[in-house]
């Protein structure tokens, strides 16, 4: 089955291709890949053990990451003045570090018309699609993510502003408390809406409100306990984006509540957390410097509250600094360092849980890309509790962990 899907997903891409010789044909992507070896892995495998704190929602990522590919497509169907349909597809695989296998998934698949209600800019789409998400590059943590099935309209003129609407669908796994090892999952409806395009402190401001709904609660009733969930959440995000002396500068603050706890994040909804709610905030600020030709600097500050509403759930709160300076020597070489600190602590326990990893990486490039990254990183973690799922902390003998990683990654996009 698994051979046919990719298959037809490579016959799908190829008509699309043949496309190109008739009508406007766009090809877009990402990809990064190469060998990672550690003489210090943890279970001794020659595996790099890629470490973030217990508990983080993600790592610093510089020599710190497996294999990631994304291909896509996006081909115009009809162009006439202002009035323009498109379609677009694109499939990802990516190694996973855990089952050392590959995994392949049709990402995103949309159908979108430009020039309606009027306006050059406003459109409507359908489909599988990332709806404009916001990603801390560093840690690799995307922290507005309303990705999945569905529809919306994007930039509607109001004025000066613009705003955005749509409405995704998806499945969102739950623990079945009759059977541990059996994992469930409910349709969930998942509104957004966003104004964007705010001139605020010299930079753009963007408004947005997410809104999380279990359309049809029998199920998770059965196999969880009606009193035991919630069947609604919610996130308000406030994200101000600028230029300034030289820094490239994202602030973001958000609250999160109900099923909606843990933030869109990461994609599809499974981060919505439909037997454990609770309310939480966030803080996230990062970006890039340009000191001069020669040096530059990207940078990331992260906080993470959360509160739980079950008496027999876990909050936490996490922090998270790092940065990566680079140097310049000429068109071909750069050379990055990467430092990152992670900590965690549990409602539940005295003791947090920590990591912190330092890459030194060489770059060598034609161009803007591709890199080929030759890296060494040393990475070290203490965990005192571990998390079993979201809100599930539990008691562990303490461990410390050091790991060397090596490797020599390529790593481009377009």
């Amino acid at each position: 089955m698994k051979t046919n899907f990719v298959n037809k997903s490579l016959i799908a891409l190829a008509v699309c291709f043949s496309f190109g010789a008739q009508a406007s044909t766009d090809f877009f992507g990402y990809a990064r890949a190469g060998m990672h070896v550690s003489p210090d892995g943890e279970k001794g495998n020659g595996h790099p053990d890629y470490i973030r704190a217990e508990g983080a929602p993600n790592k610093y990522r510089l020599g710190n990451e497996d294999d990631w590919a994304e291909l896509g497509v996006r081909h115009d169907m009809y162009e006439n003045g202002p009035e323009r349909a498109e379609i677009g597809f694109m499939m990802g695989t990516w190694h996973n570090p855990e089952t050392r296998s590959n995994s392949f998934t049709i990402m995103q698949a949309w159908g979108q018309m430009y020039g309606i209600l009027g306006s050059d800019k406003t459109s409507i789409w359908a489909g599988q699609r990332y709806t404009r998400n916001i990603a801390d590059d560093m840690l690799d943590f995307k922290y507005w993510d309303n990705s999945g099935r569905g529809f919306g309209l994007r930039d509607i003129e109001a004025g000066s502003v613009l705003m955005d609407f749509a409405t995704v669908y998806n499945n969102v796994a739950y623990d079945d408390v009759n059977n541990p090892d059996s994992t469930r999952r409910s349709a969930v409806l998942m509104p957004e809406f966003r104004v964007h395009g705010i001139d605020f402190l010299g930079g753009n401001l963007t408004l947005g409100a997410n809104y999380a709904y279990i359309i049809d609660d029998t199920d998770i009733k059965k196999h969880v306990g009606a009193g035991n969930y919630d069947r609604d959440g919610y996130m308000f995000t406030v994200n101000h984006k600028a230029s300034f002396a030289g820094t490239y500068n994202i602030f973001t603050v958000q609250m999160n509540g109900g099923i909606g706890v843990g933030g869109w994040h990461d994609g599809e909804g499974e981060l919505l957390n439909l037997t454990t709610p609770g309310t939480s905030y966030r803080i996230m600020n990062h970006g890039f410097c340009t000191i001069n030709e020669d040096w530059s600097c990207q940078y990331s500050l992260a906080y993470e509250n959360i509160s739980m509403d079950n008496a027999s759930d876990d909050g936490k709160d996490w922090f998270a600094a790092g940065i990566r300076p680079k140097y310049n020597w000429n068109k071909y070489l750069q050379t990055e360092v990467e430092l990152g600190y992670q900590l965690v602590n549990s409602d539940r326990f005295d003791d947090s849980n920590t990591s912190w990893k330092a890459t030194l990486s060489q770059k060598v490039h034609f161009g803007t890309v591709p890199h080929i990254r030759f890296y060494a990183t040393y990475a070290e973690s203490e965990t005192n509790w571990e998390e079993q799922s979201f809100g599930k902390h539990v008691a562990t003998q303490s461990k410390e962990m050091d790991s060397w990683t090596f490797g020599v990654q390529f790593e481009a996009w377009w």
